[in-house]
């Protein structure tokens, strides 16, 4: 195996990781959200939940940058 398919080979398994991280970060917002609504939060806790999916989701967008 030369050293270009081994560098395309971690490339793809970097993104393969960085795919199922993003997809595991829209699901546990997509978790929260519905429980959220299961439990007809009033306006103030959802507003909290809100913040919270906000926060998951720019500390995924840092990770990706990094």
């Amino acid at each position: 195996m030369t050293r270009d398919e081994k560098v395309m080979m971690y490339e793809r398994g970097q993104a393969n990781c960085y795919y199922k991280i993003g997809k595991l970060v829209d699901d546990l917002c997509d978790s929260i959200l519905k429980e959220s609504e299961a439990l007809e939060d009033d306006e103030a806790n959802r507003q909290v939940v809100l913040n919270h999916i906000d926060r998951i989701r720019k500390a995924h967008k840092m990770l990706l940058e990094a």
